[in-house]
């Protein structure tokens, strides 16, 4: 892609057998525990784990323009972690100050570093610029880092730009300290346009080739993430961009001047790892159905498997205005294969905003990006992070933070992370449910559901799933979620019916919660009825406004 970016439902079940069960049944009431609502347990969980559907993404923090003081803190931005446990933060940097040579503004990289796991970062360093004379003396942005502990020293590929075409460039430091300016290799650019690509699509019975209409057509090598080093080679996936569609690509290099691509025989793919083809299949309304494939991406290893997470978008892999542009999530266990597994919950995992608040009410272009995945090797935890973008809302426009965490939740899209409402139901004549794509009505920016009673609320107005709790062990059920309301205070009831198989209610538990225009998050625990083989979870809305509500959970202990 041409990597400037701008810096910018419903179901109805009636359960008729069930209702006239619970109509007829007094409900015990339980105090209200407000609560912190857990979709993980807190322990650390594997990516195995999280393709298995056993493990969650909990929210941690977010680093925003209001927090932070700058627009698009996330733009070009990467984590590294040292050998020590230190956590280094590179992203750009915009460089004040007019330049009639360069025909857009001028950038350059600079890191952070965090003792603390993340919770606090020094102040940035510079450590490579625009310079004039050489191939970035507009652009040096959206790379990638590697410390080789072999050679005790930091490299930093990255796109570079002297407002001509672009190119890859490469910066080394000495030492284990990356705070601090890089020295440019005496070889720059080490990448010229077509140079990776080219040789991957070299044949029309090449994806690449076939999608771009020929050889030779895929080209802007970029957002390198350098993933691997075996003792030899770098191993590095790219974006590549045929005008439209966007590739994602892998090659290796021993020294960054000679490069290996499109050659299986020696362990690269010999076709893009990521094309259109993929993207299509996502769970997303691409405009007009199509989608144009994928841009940049994250590379992990784990017991056996590389995942990679890859953006997606319509339109075109440049930043369009309307556009939807996500994340999808793939595993191989080979890097020459060209066909990747695909997370089997289905992609994408990462949902860009809807929200209309660009010009004439448009949704901002590419506005989530930027997302990488790494390991602390103190805690284990693996952590994702990636970037929002609003024009308008300073305290959704940053930098978001996760960590992986096992999951004992037996709600299906508790979360709302599909972004649909898979796995819900409602009760009630005219109960409106719905699932929105508007990060700055959540804490954490991921989707959310929406319901109301579609008037004045009686007592069937409700949303429920049922779980098949066959063969638990354990003797305590834990529920909760958060919840608020549009518009002023308002109350809601969540219930917890304990059945048996042939849906009769052995026990009911009440959580009563008076929700607010501001979120909160509740959660209550309760005996495990002996008898129960059945769970069903389900809130009613006593008042005529809408409830929003995320990470609904229920587990047994």
């Amino acid at each position: 892609m041409n990597k400037m970016r701008a810096g910018y439902i419903r179901k109805t079940l009636l359960a008729a057998m069930l209702m006239v069960v619970l109509l007829g049944i007094s409900l015990s009431s339980w105090a209200l525990n407000q609560a912190e609502a857990a979709v993980g347990n807190g322990s650390p969980a594997s990516l195995q784990e999280y393709w298995n559907g056993e493990a969650e993404w909990v929210f941690q923090k977010k680093e925003t323009w209001s927090s932070t003081g700058t627009a698009g803190y996330f733009n070009g931005g990467h984590v590294e972690v040292a050998p020590d446990g230190t956590w280094y933060y590179f992203n750009r940097k915009y460089v004040s100050g007019a330049d009639a040579s360069c025909s857009i503004a001028k950038l350059g990289i600079q890191v952070r570093k965090s003792l603390d796991k993340g919770q606090t970062w020094s102040a940035p360093v510079d450590i490579i610029m625009p310079t004039a004379g050489t191939a970035w003396s507009c652009i040096a942005t959206d790379g990638d880092a590697w410390y080789n502990a072999g050679e005790d020293k930091w490299v930093y590929l990255f796109q570079c730009q002297d407002n001509n075409s672009w190119k890859g460039c490469l910066a080394e430091r000495a030492g284990a300290d990356p705070m601090g300016a890089f020295t440019a290799a005496a070889s720059n650019p080490v990448i010229e346009a077509g140079d990776l690509w080219d040789p991957i699509c070299n044949t029309m019975t090449d994806k690449c080739a076939s999608l771009a209409g020929g050889t030779g057509k895929v080209f802007d090598e970029g957002t390198f993430n350098i993933f691997r080093h075996d003792g030899t080679y770098y191993w590095v996936g790219f974006h590549g961009y045929d005008g439209v569609r966007g590739y994602r690509g892998i090659a290796k290099t021993s020294d960054f001047v000679t490069w290996i691509a499109g050659d299986p025989g020696q362990g690269v793919p010999g076709d893009a790892v990521f094309t259109s083809d993929d993207t299509q299949l996502w769970r997303e309304s691409w405009d007009g159905g199509t989608s144009t494939g994928g841009g940049q991406g994250s590379m992990f290893y784990e017991d056996g498997y590389y995942y990679h997470l890859i953006e997606g978008s319509d339109k075109n892999l440049a930043c369009t205005d309307n556009q939807r542009w996500n994340y999808g999530l793939y595993r191989s266990s080979s890097l020459a294969s060209t066909s990747w597994d695909p997370f089997p919950a289905g992609n994408p995992v990462i949902y860009s905003s809807l929200t209309p608040e660009g010009l004439g009410g448009s949704v901002v272009p590419c506005n989530v990006q930027y997302a990488g995945l790494f390991k602390d090797p103190d805690t284990n935890y693996i952590y994702l992070y990636y970037g929002r973008s609003s024009h308008v809302d300073a305290n959704t426009d940053g930098l978001y933070w996760f960590r992986l965490e096992q999951s004992d939740n037996l709600l299906v899209n508790g979360d709302l992370w599909r972004s649909d409402d898979f796995g819900w139901n409602r009760t009630g004549s005219g109960t409106n449910i719905a699932v929105y794509r508007f990060p700055g009505n959540t804490p954490d920016g991921t989707p959310y559901l929406a319901a109301n009673c579609g008037g004045t609320c009686g007592a069937n107005h409700s949303i429920f799933q049922d779980i098949d709790v066959t063969g638990s062990t354990g003797s305590t059920v834990s529920f909760g979620g958060s919840f608020m309301s549009e518009g002023g205070s308002a109350a809601l009831d969540v219930v917890v019916y304990q059945m048996d198989a042939a849906y009769h209610v052995l026990r009911a538990d009440t959580l009563p919660i008076t929700t607010g225009t501001s979120w909160a998050s509740y959660s209550h625990h309760v005996p495990l009825h002996t008898g129960a083989v059945k769970l069903r979870y389900q809130f009613y809305m006593k008042h005529p406004v809408t409830y929003r509500s995320d990470d609904h959970f229920v587990s047994i202990h």
